[in-house]
């Protein structure tokens, strides 16, 4: 299955089901550190620029975390049953 079928497939299923947008998601994120990785050498160094590769590369390592910490938590709970919606008749 390609990226952008698992991207569309993870759109309609509900739930916690998006591998091809996590995979995507880190390709911008291998994109944006080359980006300022570059710019970093040419601005020579900028304060700034290094500030925002050095917040860029925080933000990535907690996201890979916080979606380590779902995936385990995933696998300890047991599957549970879809609840049914009941309609209240009257």
């Amino acid at each position: 299955m390609s990226i952008v079928d698992d991207i569309v497939q993870s759109i309609l299923t509900p739930g916690y089901t998006a591998n091809g947008v996590i995979k995507l998601m880190f390709y911008a994120f291998y994109m944006l550190f080359a980006t300022l990785a570059i710019m970093v050498v040419m601005t020579r160094g900028n304060i700034h620029v290094i500030a925002l590769l050095l917040l860029s590369i925080c933000l990535f390592i907690t996201i890979r975390w916080f979606m380590a910490e779902m995936d385990r938590i995933k696998k300890q709970s047991p599957p549970t049953a879809p609840i049914e919606k009941t309609t209240k008749s009257e």
